[in-house]
């Protein structure tokens, strides 16, 4: 029952002078949002040892996450010049070779068998044409956790921000007698099944711990909010205001959820409760529909859907409910806002003349509106943020049904993750790793 740009960012890359000149080597920032910017070319050579299964798995996992981040251009392996038994230390590599296909960067690894009976990996990056090693580092667990590590760590390397690959997606799917609770990987692969219901479940929302989930659910005839506790699998209801409520959002301190609720079977409104679902209180009281909350990062500032202009817009307020503002003036239906965990932009939902639905943008400051999805199926909506904010997750109808596809902020890089039969709704991103 819902209502229905990576902007510039500075890229940290491997800018060396040349090793002949011995001049100190230096880092420096180029604009991804500038004209000139290019992805950095990066070889990622096939993980040792040759043949073995887990090794294939991780390196083909690595790379299909640094070309989902569109900030690397990986190079095709069947171009590669080097001899394939060349080591993974700087001292074993001919570099010449390496720089003859046009890399930058050189990823290599090696993956074994842990002590404790579980693959691990040794990676090493190098820096072609310094003809140096930039990092190094060790991983452990299955092929595709390695996988996801090694290419945090390189994105780490070269932008001095969390990698983003080892966390998950949680959505709801349907299914052939009801709908799941889901997750996936970043990539799309590897779908859990948390949670069966024959009845409706939608709209999950992370604790900000990465324990939880919030929940809409309609086990008791009515839309209540629900926690579900990944460690146990226990599932609890947690909120019940009235004949509705739905679409809870923890804020980012953890310590309260903001949800939308009906009293009476009338208008909706944006109400908080504390975080056990203890408190709720009432933010909005205009004779209009107020809906679909989502927290500012500093959890000083609520974004909005509110019908009171005549058609559902995006407003911003206190979190105390005070101050509500008009933010977009453009389209007659937007809905669906999420806040960038930057603080810079909200993604929101809107459909067009057309009646079709996109994802757009727009600044919380400025009310500046860029769109994301245009011409790519008649749905795209219900977009959500990647932890570090320089990509967006949505679901699309582009192919068919609805599934789940990861893209840059500005939409020129776009890419569907999952496919099926079944649809994909309702996806959120999950917070960064604790580990």
């Amino acid at each position: 029952m819902p209502l229905r740009n990576l902007r510039a960012l500075s890229l940290l890359a491997a800018l060396l002078a040349s090793p002949v000149t011995g001049a100190a080597q230096q880092r420096t920032y180029i604009d991804v949002g500038s004209p000139n910017f290019q992805p950095l070319p990066i070889a990622i050579a096939p993980f040792t040892p040759d043949g073995d299964a887990v090794a294939r798995e991780a390196w083909e996992t690595v790379r299909a996450d640094l070309n989902l981040s569109g900030l690397f251009k990986v190079l095709d392996p069947k171009s590669f010049l080097a001899d394939p038994s060349e080591g993974l230390a700087a001292s074993s590599i001919k570099f010449p070779r390496w720089g003859d296909v046009g890399a930058d960067g050189l990823l290599k690894a090696n993956v074994g068998n842990g002590g404790d009976g579980q693959p691990n990996a040794e990676y090493h990056l190098h820096d072609v044409r310094a003809a140096r090693e930039l990092s190094t580092g060790g991983e452990s667990g299955p092929a595709r956790t390695l996988g996801h590590r090694i290419a945090d760590a390189v994105l780490r390397y070269y932008t001095q921000e969390p990698g983003i690959f080892s966390t998950r997606i949680a959505a709801v799917r349907k299914a052939k007698d009801g709908r799941e609770l889901l997750l996936l990987d970043v990539d799309g692969k590897r779908p859990q099944v948390l949670l069966a219901e024959k009845l409706l479940i939608l709209m999950p929302a992370w604790r900000p711990d990465g324990k939880e989930l919030l929940v809409t659910s309609y086990r008791n005839g009515r839309p209540e909010l629900w926690a579900y506790r990944l460690a146990d699998r226990s599932f609890r209801k947690l909120i019940s205001v009235g004949p509705l409520t739905m679409g809870g959002v923890y804020s980012p301190d953890g310590t309260r959820i903001a949800f939308t609720a009906s009293q009476n079977g009338g208008t909706t409104d944006v109400w908080v409760a504390d975080a056990d679902g203890s408190n709720p209180r009432r933010l909005t009281r205009e004779p209009s529909d107020d809906l679909s909350p989502c927290w500012s990062p500093d959890g000083k500032r609520i974004a909005f859907v509110s019908n009171r202009p005549g058609s559902p817009q995006i407003y911003v307020m206190n979190a105390d409910g005070s101050a509500p503002r008009r933010l977009t003036f453009q389209g007659n239906y937007n809905q669906t806002p999420q806040w960038s965990p930057r603080g810079d932009l909200i993604a929101f939902t809107a459909r067009d003349e057309r009646k079709v639905f996109d994802v757009f943008t727009v600044s919380p400051d400025t009310g500046k509106v860029e769109r994301v999805t245009q011409n790519q199926g008649a749905t795209n909506e219900e977009p959500t943020w990647a932890p570090n904010g320089r990509l967006l997750a949505f679901t699309s109808d582009r192919k068919g049904v609805p599934q789940l596809v990861v893209s840059s902020v500005d939409g020129d890089r776009q890419v569907v993750v999952t496919e099926g039969r079944a649809a994909i709704a309702t996806p959120s991103w999950g917070p960064l790793s604790d580990r």
